[in-house]
């Protein structure tokens, strides 16, 4: 146990035994007795060690002291750790404050008005920096009483670390705040320094308040001042891998911290006993029923064959089901030859099965490391979050008991309800018709915010807010990457700007959290060539040239720029497509602005408006319809009429990515080199006919693609190279002077430094962080829009948004139903509410009907839709540009 030698402290030690002290009250039960201070520390320090040993951190607070104390005496590490435990034990002591017993918990242990006044002007009732000044206090006088024989390097690497773990206690009921400027204020004594360390330290000696048991130490200039000077000579001889060292750990303390007292308090308001923080116990559970599905059963038969067991196999004349089980067992293999390694790098063909083989090696990792308990599944897009569900739903759906252990976590996806991992009532069948209780909702709601799902499937978004967003919220389910496999699918999507920074950090994290991270796609880049030194990566497919230019994958879809090479506006775009749907084909048009897409759409209908025999039916796809929209659309593509007659389909840069469709034909506005790839993804998907793609120029890359250097039309088909790399695959020659780009920029004195950057990572500025690698830039000229209107779901159901904005409404303004259950429901509402949100750019407000925070609802939503598709022209005109 890795704190079976450390000295555990008692909160009772510290305070003065005539008084009681309580953590919480219970304002909603008057006859339930108040939570004492002890009862509170102690029901934290049980969730703190159920936390410890369910995610198996012994290993990974190994990792961090070996980064910091690797040429230290087994003193100074036990010291290290013991200031780890303790942390969580001393995180509440600040409750001692009157003014919080008297105002908080109705305790009025002081009342005497001159006490009552120092506190009032010094600290008010907060409690979190008392603790944080008591932790200071009492490792500073350990250090000095008990550890004066430690190095000089010793000793600055544990004051460092009692800053820090000072810091995070004083943020526990915060956000991560800036801990630089929590340095610099650490010496501050004059008398306009409110909630400074010293003058806390001087009023919890203070003789005349007996709360706290004093000692003789003194928090006084000269201590302040050398621990102050400690902890920047600390930081200032940090390397960049020490940096996020101290990043990775600042942010896996505050979440066990903070996990720990949510399920504390949560044990004694709501009666809720955690027993579970969503590990997967058994890989088999998962694991055998995915090798038994059909697809599988074929790979293993395959596996067996003497085709595949000769050596001198060649694959002219394979099928596709050949090259995917060849994909599949490669991937496998290298990945069990190579098992000690952190990150994976997975490239195979678009279509070539790389969503089942990521499958198959999550589950491999975990059988063959037993320290591995959880599954981030990781997508750029919701669409390919639904895709994956729908596979996921197949594979698992008649194990209800497997399948109830995945969860989608984003934005428009419900909390998960009915079979949580912590559940009172494990044998209790729960129908959509039962009643959960407040307690249930509690579950519930700690289950989607601490991330307590064995299986994740959620966005690169909402994972980089846990991994550096600066919210109190953003941090909550960090401790639960450590020790899980993470698949990112599509990386070369995340924003080009910040791929070096965001190698490094999974660099490093992979190392200290034991994260064992896959990166996948058709077009991968080799992030590797952004990092200094070498950095211990595997390729998973050895050839890739095996499978890129087999003729399955590299001539199933013909590349033609007749229309870059002409006098092009839309009119020809409109004549060649017309020209085509005579053929009766499948017929794809993507456009990479909205605008235009509805524009050639609504040209389309004018020209063909009835569905007509013969005429090839027209539909839209864009990132405003909702998911039974999309069904819709994509269930018309396969109908017995477009099989006949054709189908033509209008679509933007959503069609890339998550949508599983198969066309004949397509057309497609030039953007970056990857995209193009992706694109031609959907076109002779099954490799069964011939298949061409018609490149255009309407709009400009680079005003969609902003701050990309991939948009830069030097790497666009408009140049011959690039045409050739297409046809040859080898986008590694795309990548090489976007690389380049990348590092020479990383160098700049200026803002895009990246050493620069590092450095703040270190003096854990988390706003500059969280604003550095965020994925997608805040639009300050959005206005968000409410169209009330009605939609049919593929089951018949029809949600009513004017019923829906006037729910939302009802519940938000009700202040008397449990603030659990509330939470829940507002998931469950906003879920629904997104299929009827709209962002628009407007100059000034839009005419609206009725308004809630910075949501505008428009009640006669309807006006703005034509056949189903929004009217682009009519929303322009009366309400704003949209995107």
């Amino acid at each position: 146990m890795y704190f079976k030698d450390c000295e555990i402290l008692k909160i009772d030690d510290f305070l003065n035994e005539n008084y009681t002290f309580y953590a919480h009250i219970d304002e909603t039960n008057k006859d339930k007795k108040k939570e004492l201070l002890s009862e509170h520390t102690a029901r934290v320090k049980y969730y703190f060690e159920l936390i410890f040993k369910n995610k198996k951190l012994d290993k990974i607070f190994l990792n961090i002291e070996n980064k910091f104390f690797e040429n230290c005496s087994k003193r100074a590490r036990n010291l290290f750790r013991e200031m780890v435990l303790n942390a969580i034990i001393l995180h509440d002591i600040g409750k001692l404050n009157p003014l919080f017993q008297n105002l908080k918990m109705k305790n009025k242990i002081i009342r005497d008005k001159n006490i009552i006044e120092k506190y009032q002007k010094t600290i008010g009732s907060k409690h979190s920096k008392i603790s944080a000044t008591v932790y200071i206090h009492y490792y500073c006088k350990k250090l000095k009483d008990n550890f004066a024989d430690l190095s000089n390097e010793e000793k600055i690497a544990l004051r460092f670390f009692i800053v820090l773990n000072s810091f995070i206690i004083s943020r526990h009921h915060s956000d991560l705040g800036d801990f630089e400027s929590y340095i610099n204020k650490i010496n501050k004594l004059g008398d306009m320094e409110k909630e400074s360390i010293f003058k806390l330290d001087k009023l919890l000696r203070d003789k005349n308040i007996d709360l706290f048991k004093r000692d003789e130490f003194v928090l006084g200039k000269n201590t302040l001042n050398r621990l102050k000077n400690d902890v920047l000579k600390f930081l200032e001889n940090t390397t960049k891998e020490k940096s996020i060292c101290i990043f990775t750990y600042e942010r896996l303390m505050y979440s066990i911290l903070v996990a720990s007292d949510y399920y504390a308090t949560s044990e004694y308001i709501n009666d809720v006993k955690i027993s579970s923080v969503g590990e997967i116990q058994d890989i088999s559970e998962f694991y055998d029923i995915f090798k038994n599905t059909d697809i599988n059963k074929k790979i293993e038969k395959y596996r067996k064959s003497d085709f595949y067991n000769n050596k001198n196999k060649s694959f002219e004349n394979g099928d596709i089901d050949t090259l995917r089980s060849e994909i599949f067992i490669e991937s496998e293999n290298s990945l069990v030859g190579n098992n000690n390694e952190n990150i994976y790098y997975f490239e195979a063909p678009t279509g070539s099965g790389k969503t089942n083989s990521s499958l198959n090696l999550s589950y491999k990792l975990i059988e063959l490391n037993q320290d591995l308990n959880k599954i981030f599944y990781i997508y750029p897009f919701n669409t390919l979050i639904e895709q994956t569900i729908k596979s996921l739903s197949n594979t698992f759906g008649n194990n209800k008991k497997v399948y109830e252990k995945i969860a989608i976590v984003n934005s428009i996806k419900p909390i998960k309800k009915g079979n949580s991992a912590n559940k009172n009532n494990q044998d209790k069948q729960i129908s959509d018709e039962y009643e959960y209780t407040d307690s249930d909702y509690q579950k519930f709601l700690l289950d989607r915010q601490f991330l307590n799902y064995p299986i994740v499937l959620t966005t690169h978004v909402s994972l980089f807010d846990t991994m550096f967003g600066q919210r109190r919220e953003s941090g909550f389910g960090f401790y639960q990457l450590s020790n899980s496999v993470i698949v990112l699918d599509e990386i070369q999507s995340y924003k080009n700007s910040i791929w070096t920074e965001i190698i490094t950090f999974l660099n490093i994290f992979a190392d200290i959290l034991n994260i064992k991270i896959i990166i996948m796609s058709a077009t991968l880049p080799n992030l590797n060539l952004l990092l200094e030194g070498d950095i211990k990566t595997t390729s998973l497919i050895k050839n890739r040239d095996k499978y890129f230019l087999s003729p399955i994958f590299k001539n199933r879809v013909k590349a033609n720029y007749e229309l870059l090479n002409c006098e092009f506006n839309q009119d020809v775009l409109f004549e060649h497509v017309v020209k085509n749907m005579s053929l009766k084909k499948k017929i794809l048009i993507e456009f990479i602005t909205k605008k235009s897409a509805y524009e050639f759409y609504n040209r389309l209908k004018e020209e063909y408006p009835c569905e007509e025999d013969g005429v090839s039916l027209i539909e839209l796809l864009t990132g405003d319809d909702s998911i039974a929209e999309r069904n819709r659309v994509l269930n018309r593509i396969e109908c017995d009429k477009a099989q006949q007659d054709g189908v033509v389909l209008v679509s933007t840069q959503v069609i890339e990515a998550g949508v599983d469709i198969d066309m004949d034909i397509g057309y497609k506005n030039i953007s970056t080199l990857d995209n193009e790839e992706q694109f031609m993804g959907r076109i002779n998907r099954a490799c069964k006919r011939d298949g061409i793609v018609y490149f255009f120029k309407l709009d400009n890359m680079k005003k969609v693609y902003v701050d990309d250097y991939r948009s830069n039309e030097e790497l666009s088909l408009l140049k011959e190279e690039n045409r050739q790399i297409l046809v040859d695959k080898n986008y590694q020659d795309f990548y090489k002077p976007v690389m380049k780009y990348l590092k020479d920029r990383n160098n700049e004195l200026n803002e895009n430094n990246i050493d620069d950057f590092f450095k703040k990572v270190g003096y854990l500025k988390s706003s500059e962080i969280a604003e550095r690698m965020k994925l997608i830039a805040d639009d300050n000229w959005s206005t968000t829009i409410y169209l009330c209107t009605k939609i049919t779901l593929e089951n018949g159901d029809v949600i009513d948004g004017k019923e829906v904005w006037d729910n939302y409404k009802k519940l938000l303004y009700d202040n008397k139903m449990n603030y659990a259950k509330k939470q829940v429901k507002l998931y469950d509402i906003k879920s629904k509410m997104s299929y009827f949100i709209y962002q628009i750019r407007c100059n000034e407000r839009p005419c609206y009907n009725d308004i809630i925070g910075d949501i505008y609802c428009i009640f006669d939503g309807e006006e703005y839709f034509k056949d189903g598709k929004l009217d682009i022209e009519k929303f322009i005109d009366n309400v704003g540009e949209f995107f």
